[in-house]
């Protein structure tokens, strides 16, 4: 009773059409089943998929899972939490996510040992005063404690959306650090957009020199080339 009379004096909006929805949500039923998401039942590895895998020819880690393309309304709603920590758009994304994930670990046999979400750097986190990627995907995850404190950034880097391919390589390069064992096992990582792939090969780069036999990416979007 309680949550319906807070409801009735809250209500919730749908983030597309606005529409009144329940308060554990972003988005309404309609405008969920209407977004462009990638159909992961026909293709669970996006690297297989060759326009995909056209954009991004260097791949170092196995697999790569991603609801969308990073473009409206995906893009509007990532940056307006990553910039401006408009929270109401968490909701939704972890409804895309969470929608997605199910799709994915319907059609794929095999599971990851062991999820690691990529950390920003201690100055761009203190800066920020939050982990968007966490925030967003931790409570998607399941049964899946993100493993914390295993991937270090330790090298502050310039931020990528001002670089180019070369220099986005050049400026992760031994960006990250490995603290544990990570021998034989499948690590997936995530991240909320991919635009080149360089932080996530570098991020992989660091998993295999500490052992991982392989390592899947995960991201919120991937940003067509």
């Amino acid at each position: 009773m309680t949550k319906a009379i807070f409801d009735w004096l809250f209500p919730s909006y749908c983030v597309q059409c606005e529409n009144i929805i329940n308060a554990s949500q972003g988005l309404c039923d309609y405008c969920l089943e209407d977004l462009p998401l990638f159909d992961l039942s026909k293709q669970t590895n996006l690297l297989h998929r060759p326009d995909i895998v056209e954009m991004f020819p260097n791949c170092e880690f196995e697999q790569l899972f991603a609801c969308a393309f990073y473009q409206p309304p995906f893009e509007v709603w990532l940056k307006q939490l990553k910039f401006n920590n408009q929270i109401h758009y968490k909701k939704a994304l972890q409804q895309i996510i969470k929608k997605q994930l199910i799709q994915f670990f319907n059609s794929t046999p095999k599971q990851p040992d062991a999820f690691v979400i990529l950390p920003l750097h201690k100055s761009r986190f203190l800066n920020r005063g939050f982990n968007q990627v966490s925030q967003v995907w931790q409570p998607c995850l399941g049964n899946y404690v993100p493993l914390s404190n295993v991937l270090v950034r330790n090298k502050k880097t310039q931020a990528q959306s001002d670089l180019s391919k070369a220099k986005r390589i050049k400026n992760l390069k031994n960006a990250f650090i490995c603290k544990e064992d990570m021998s034989g096992k499948i690590v997936a990582i995530v991240d909320d957009v991919m635009t080149t792939g360089a932080t996530l090969n570098a991020a992989t780069s660091a998993l295999k020199q500490a052992g991982a036999k392989q390592v899947w990416a995960f991201t919120t979007c991937l940003t067509p080339i």
